[in-house]
């Protein structure tokens, strides 16, 4: 839990720095991704995760965006297509390579959710977008590099 809230804070400060040269990545839901399907899939632990998250989205909307609650949905949304995927999948096909494709493509649908919510398609706001996409492949190789060892000596 610190690392996702340590993810927030950070993504936050880049967002103040970053204002109006582009959209910060989501570092928050990369982490928390990353924390469902790196631990035991109860769900118990599970709802919590899906709470925490969807909070932390409301959080952000009150503080930078016009309509609360979108981006703790656009969360909850995510989380529920990962877990749901990750859950109906085979332990042997849990790789590294599964977690990059679904944090790759729920961080890129909620970039697009956002796109079209609050910005004026324009040249300006597709390169902040494209900005956004390519700050977080690093945040996510390390992600993936993390589990890929974890799993490695979990031997799973």
């Amino acid at each position: 839990m610190i690392a996702s809230v340590a993810a927030w804070l950070m993504q936050d400060l880049l967002q103040v720095l970053a204002m109006g040269f582009m959209l910060v990545p989501e570092f928050f839901l990369l982490v928390v991704v990353y924390k469902i399907v790196s631990g035991p899939l109860q769900q118990r632990r599970i709802s919590w995760w899906i709470w925490f998250v969807f909070a932390g989205g409301t959080l952000w909307d009150l503080r930078w965006a016009a309509i609360p609650g979108m981006s703790g949905l656009i969360n909850i949304a995510a989380v529920a297509v990962v877990y749901w995927v990750w859950n109906r999948t085979p332990i042997g096909g849990r790789s590294a390579f599964l977690f990059a494709g679904l944090a790759g493509g729920i961080h890129f649908l909620s970039g697009v959710a956002h796109y079209f919510a609050w910005a004026v398609p324009s040249q300006a706001a597709t390169r902040m977008f494209l900005i956004q996409q390519l700050l977080s492949v690093p945040v996510l190789v390390a992600l993936c590099l993390i589990y890929a060892f974890k799993a490695a000596e979990t031997h799973v």
